[in-house]
């Protein structure tokens, strides 16, 4: 009568990293800021028109900024970029495009990323009836 059998082998003295890189490339073709104004709602340069209400002064200094991390649920700008970050130099004022056939490198962000991770080999074999 068979019994069934099964063998685990692991090999845990032998640490192996499994690896990986590439790059991440961010490629900005155009941008509108109609109202000149930031993020937060504040004008760049100067205030408001009181009959307009759009920054009346000069134009947002306009660049890119990105920071490449592992997904998350609920996007947070806190925290550190695990794969890289990059920014473009100052790219125009509150409207600017660039064609998309030319090649233009200062509208482009290059994040190279590597990373590893432990990981262990483990063999199992069955044996019984048949194999």
């Amino acid at each position: 009568r068979w019994r069934w059998i099964r063998v685990s082998h692991c090999l845990f003295s032998l640490p192996q990293v499994s690896e990986g890189s590439g790059q991440f490339e961010l490629q900005i073709l155009s941008m509108h800021n109609a109202n000149g104004a930031l993020l937060n709602g504040m004008c760049c340069d100067g205030a408001r028109s009181a009959a307009e209400r759009k920054c009346s002064r000069d134009e947002c200094d306009s660049f890119f900024k990105v920071c490449l991390k592992e997904y998350q649920s609920r996007v947070s700008a806190a925290g550190p970029c695990s794969f890289g970050m990059g920014s473009t130099p100052v790219l125009g004022g509150n409207s600017f495009s660039f064609r998309s056939s030319v090649r233009n490198d200062k509208s482009r962000i290059v994040l190279p990323f590597s990373f590893a991770w432990p990981v262990s080999r483990c063999t199992t074999i069955h044996g019984g009836p048949g194999g």
